[in-house]
């Protein structure tokens, strides 16, 4: 199948398009070229259709141009085009192709950077899907970031419109990709470039956040995805001071490396900072929601989950502060007894998280107590509950003064565990370093509570001589949020069982 007269005929359409936009004296949608282009994009189409020819790698050189007619925006023709690059795109065998030769699609993308992001947004999220369905991502790994990366620099430079439309293109593509995948992917094609730009871009928005709400929260969606998927680029920091952590990319012979690792590091804190106050006004924004005015279960749950609605922010925000947190924690572990590590920035920071922890288990308790039931709070909110138990289990596990104020957080917890099927397990799961961290200030391990436990022996030997010796060991809720964690039933559980 010869498909030259093809590629002939979409780049003469886009040259005659591209100089009637400039000179209006020439009419494309009247011209000879016009009728040629559409000509050539509903062949395409047609060929799109049968897969023997679908899958010809002459027909999928076609791509970048049949791309850059769809990006173009020209009446009639660039919807057709559009089309015809779905269909095409549909087959994974194309996504091969454009993951194995990114480059000419790279240069349609730059060469229309002006045109429309629909286009760009629909080929990025395709990759993307394509990518996270793979059993290993590392084959198409180089590919994809080749072209994630044309459009994170083009986010990061744009000034324009173009800005707010990529927020949304980059976080629809980044979406279908999971935390295994991203590290497979980094593993053989560094993504730290895409962190850069993601990066900057984000943070630049943010900074703006008086004049572009909308797209503000746009941007910490986008930032939260940078940080679930690559936190050691996204809070690469200083080991020491004045000296940057070692990269083995080229761009470290020239100092480049040093200057952007310190960039990202300012940029994470300042996203820090905003995901604890984003996070802090929509717990506010829970709180102050008026309860129902009828009492009937009816209009109670239409209250709360006018409540929930308001609180949409929070799980993306405690997300990013959750990220911070597991980041910190195995990085200052890292570090070696004689690194000089600037703690006061770290704990400037922590300061920050903990205000957000506090109001976190403050709202809780309020809401239990408007409720009444666990149970309807995990019905109604089971994406805020799941957020907020992962962030306060990871501050749980920094500091053990603050344990006293969480217990009755701890009993929720204990309840979700036990009904919450696998909501439950997840919050299982992420409570459990919480409490090992408990058992570890007091001098207790773990195998010694679970068979404290086992045997119904509430004494259990507390190291009296630890300093910041945790105020839950000892107490009912730890032991009940315990017994639902390791499946151990309880004094009562058993009393029951025994009787029936």
């Amino acid at each position: 199948m010869d498909t030259r007269f093809l590629e002939r005929l979409l780049r003469t359409g886009i040259k005659h398009y591209t100089k009637s936009t400039s000179d209006t004296s020439v009419s494309f949608s009247e011209s000879t070229e016009s009728t040629m282009l559409l000509i050539a994009v509903r062949v395409i189409d047609v060929f799109a259709l049968h897969p023997s020819v679908a899958q010809n790698p002459k027909l999928l050189d076609r791509i970048s141009a049949l791309y850059r007619v769809a990006a173009l925006d020209i009446p009639d023709i660039s919807v057709e085009a559009a089309q015809a690059l779905s269909r095409i795109l549909d087959r994974d065998s194309a996504v091969q192709w454009i993951l194995e030769h990114p480059e000419p699609l790279v240069r349609a993308i730059d060469a229309e950077a002006a045109g429309n992001m629909d286009t760009l947004g629909f080929v990025l999220n395709r990759c993307s899907r394509f990518m996270s369905e793979l059993e290993d991502a590392r084959r198409y790994a180089p590919g994809w970031v080749t072209l994630v990366a044309k459009a994170a620099l083009l986010f990061s430079e744009a000034r324009d419109m173009r800005k707010f439309q990529l927020v949304s293109v980059l976080a629809n593509c980044l979406e279908p990709i999971d935390s295994d995948d991203a590290g497979a992917i980094d593993s053989v094609a560094k993504c730290l470039s895409i962190v850069q730009s993601v990066s900057n871009g984000c943070t630049w928005i943010l900074r703006q956040k008086s004049e572009t709400t909308e797209y503000a929260d746009q941007a910490l969606v986008l930032y939260s995805h940078l940080v679930r998927l690559w936190p050691s680029h996204v809070f690469g920091r200083q080991n020491h001071k004045g000296k940057a952590p070692e990269y083995s990319d080229a761009a470290a012979a020239d100092g480049t490396e040093s200057e952007n690792t310190s960039d990202i590091q300012k940029e994470s804190e300042l996203a820090l900072r905003l995901a604890c106050i984003e996070g802090q006004s929509s717990i506010d924004k829970m709180l102050i929601c008026p309860p129902a005015e009828e009492k009937d279960p009816a209009s109670v749950k239409k209250a709360e989950a006018a409540r929930v609605r308001l609180g949409w922010k929070y799980p993306i925000c405690a997300g990013i502060v959750s990220g911070w947190l597991v980041w910190i924690s195995r990085w200052l572990d890292d570090q070696p007894e004689s690194s000089a590590v600037d703690e006061g920035s770290i704990l400037n920071l922590m300061t920050e998280v903990e205000a957000l922890a506090q109001a976190t288990v403050n709202f809780f308790i309020d809401w239990k107590e408007r409720l009444d039931s666990e149970t309807k709070m995990l019905e109604l909110a089971p994406e805020i509950i799941l957020s907020a138990v992962h962030f306060l289990g990871e501050w749980l596990a920094t500091d053990p003064k603050i344990h006293k104020d969480a217990l009755p957080f701890i009993s929720m917890c204990a309840t979700w565990v036990i009904k919450g099927g696998e909501v439950g397990s997840t919050i299982a799961e992420y409570m459990r370093p919480c409490v090992l961290f408990a058992l570890d200030t007091c001098g207790i391990s773990e195998m010694q509570y679970i068979d404290d436990l086992k045997s119904r022996d509430s004494r259990h030997s507390k190291n009296l001589h630890a300093e910041n010796a945790s105020s839950w060991v000892g107490t009912m809720e730890l032991d009940d949020l315990a017994r639902a964690i390791y499946a151990i039933p309880s004094d009562q559980d058993i009393l029951s069982i025994n009787r029936s």
